[in-house]
């Protein structure tokens, strides 16, 4: 994240230190007249992924804005040819990301806060998107209501998900309701449609009645089969929790359903005579499921909201009391779940709200072990990374320290989501109540382990082999990839600058220790060479180069003899990193100058 000054200040004291003697005792070659060609990131991590090869590392990764990703689209434009007058109905919420099978993402959403229409968009490079294509709009249906009276409503659609599944179908689901008489569980269900094409046409929808519910999310097996959870809702009495159904063939034909997740709230209690059917009936919540997969192959982790009433209502008829979200981690071993039935709470493996305010939960995993928890707080998108069991987290014990939470979107809403987008890049979008829909991509920072391997540094990085690195982005547009390689006797580092204009503040800024120590080596690039080192030996080229799609930059390698950093063949190293342009400066997400533990790792 960028400028801190707190955070790299450290670093700028020890280059101001070092300068003349970096300079004199350790000159750089000039800058080469012919230009070398610059990676960038999206050329990084084409490899197979390695399964928790990151497990005991995972708390040191952290996620870096990819800024020249981010986009809000605006709500007219997500939200085209909507007639109602109504304002709220012309706004965009409640995104979901997948990748397809032919390798682009795919968008749906919803338009107002309780549904009406739901659109869903394409991308091929998570930059440019295809006009927003209408899967649902309401409709006039003909119901008998509560009192046995026929009468017309409104049928809405609300709460749209999508997987993928291994053929390469995709399989979307919503829920439906009849708006008027929603209260009373009347016309309402989940709703199915399948692309083949990937995303290009879609069969007529499947409609699966099933009562009163929300937020339908649908996990794919390694077996094939789909669960699809969702919040199963008794409106007359506030009761929520957790249901699923599953399918064996592909998502035609579905199970009856399992209340499988909920904690008890209170027994509902009333002086409304019209309401006393329900007095002493139990009251459960756990609702906006979201379930993952641990890369164990055999738990599956979900990450709730409860909504809590405080202080509990005397008469739960009225609605003469305020409530609550807060956040739930639930685990369970398997892949059955057995019925909870109408008066048990469940599963007993549980952490139970333990984030207060928290809402509209959402959870993703990488190969390589790390975690993601996605949430709202205070109208903000927040996540946190955590282990490979997700029983560990970034950060301190305190889940409402906003220190532990990477804040990206500026624009304050509700409803994000995120979806890991192969080994480390993971999408994430929120929607901005005032601007549209807020949606970027993150690159996943975690430990190097350098390439065995001996460099001529002669600034041009086109001999390295690995496609693992380090990235900073900056909000001004530059990025910075970061690879490392290793002999017996030096670390090698490879810098790959994209930066459309290059001027005399286009820095590189690398500080070095031995991971539990507190000697640091400090090397300082710019576009001409090496400006600075702290010691004598160090060695760097730099060269201008130009990307494959002829974007602007310059490359450069480094070579800092391991006897300066006292390592070693299977010694980690922490490195910080400061991309400088002008007074703009941008780090590591969650890293301070100051504070060596914060550092990236990089084993030799």
């Amino acid at each position: 994240m960028a400028t801190d000054p707190h955070k790299i200040g450290i670093a700028l004291m020890l280059l101001a230190a070092v300068s003349c003697q970096g300079t004199k005792d350790s000159p750089s070659a000039p800058a080469e007249t012919g230009q070398a060609r610059l990676t960038t990131v999206m050329e990084m991590n084409k490899g197979e992924a390695v399964l928790n090869s990151h497990a005991g590392d995972e708390l040191s990764s952290v996620l870096q804005p990819m800024y020249n990703w981010f986009r809000t689209i605006p709500h007219p434009y997500l939200t085209i040819g909507v007639p109602e007058v109504s304002e709220e109905q012309k706004t965009a919420i409640y995104p979901r990301i997948k990748k397809m099978a032919d390798g682009r993402y795919i968008m749906f959403w919803h338009s107002g806060q309780y549904g009406s229409r739901i659109w869903c968009m394409t991308s091929s490079d998570f930059k440019a998107w295809s006009n927003p294509v209408l899967l649902y709009e309401p409709y006039t249906v003909d119901i008998t209501n509560a009192a046995g009276k026929k009468v017309q409503d409104t049928r809405r659609f609300v709460n749209p998900d999508a997987a993928v599944l291994p053929d390469g179908d995709i399989l979307m689901v919503c829920s439906y309701r009849a708006a008027g008489n929603y209260g009373d569980g009347i016309d309402c269900g989940l709703s199915f449609r399948r692309s083949t094409n990937n995303g290009k046409t879609w069969t007529q929808p499947r409609e699966l009645p099933l009562g009163a519910n929300w937020e339908p999310y649908l996990l794919v097996l390694p077996d094939g089969k789909i669960h699809c959870y969702y919040t199963d809702a008794i409106p007359q009495t506030r009761n929520s929790g957790t249901s699923v159904i599953v399918s064996e063939d592909g998502g035609v034909t579905w199970s009856a359903k399992k209340r499988v997740c909920r904690q008890y709230k209170y027994d509902y209690r009333t002086q409304d005579p019209s309401k006393l059917q329900y007095s002493g009936q139990k009251i459960y919540t756990d609702q906006m499921p979201c379930f993952r997969i641990l890369n164990d192959g055999k738990t599956l982790v979900g990450w709730l909201e409860a909504r809590l009433e405080n202080p509990i209502p005397t008469d739960c008829s009225l609605d003469t009391y305020k409530s609550h979200c807060e956040m739930s981690l639930v685990y369970h071993d398997g892949f059955e779940w057995e019925d909870l039935g109408e008066e048990s709470a469940g599963p007993e493996r549980r952490s139970t709200n333990i984030m207060s305010n928290g809402s509209a939960g959402y959870i993703s995993t990488f190969p390589s072990g790390e975690v993601v928890l996605s949430c709202n707080k205070s109208n903000l998108f927040h996540m946190r990374l955590g282990n490979a069991t997700a029983t560990r987290f970034y950060g301190n014990s305190n889940w409402d320290d906003s220190s532990n939470w990477l804040v990206p979107f500026p624009g304050k809403g509700y409803w994000g989501c995120t979806e890991t987008l192969g080994t480390n890049i993971l999408a994430a979008a929120m929607h901005s109540a005032a601007d549209g829909m807020q949606m970027g991509l993150f690159y996943l920072n975690q430990r190097l382990d350098a390439v065995h391997m001996t460099i001529d540094t002669d600034g041009d990085t086109s001999e390295w082999t690995s496609d693992k690195a380090f990235f900073i982005g900056s909000k001004e547009g530059e990025e910075l990839l970061i690879r490392a390689a290793c002999d017996e006797r030096n670390l090698y580092l490879a810098i790959d600058r994209l930066d459309e204009d290059i001027t005399a503040g286009s820095t590189v800024t690398l500080l070095l220790a031995k991971d539990g120590t507190k000697s640091v080596t400090s090397i300082k690039l710019a576009a001409d060479g090496l400006a600075a080192a702290s010691q004598n030996g160090i060695s760097a080229v730099v060269k201008a180069s130009v990307s494959d799609n002829r974007e602007a930059g310059y490359t450069g390698e480094i070579a800092v003899p391991l006897s300066l950093l006292d390592a070693a063949a299977g010694d980690a190293l922490r490195l910080f990193a400061i991309l400088e342009e002008g007074n703009v400066r941008s780090v590591f997400s969650f890293a301070n100058g100051s504070e060596i533990q914060t550092w990236q790792k990089i084993r030799l």
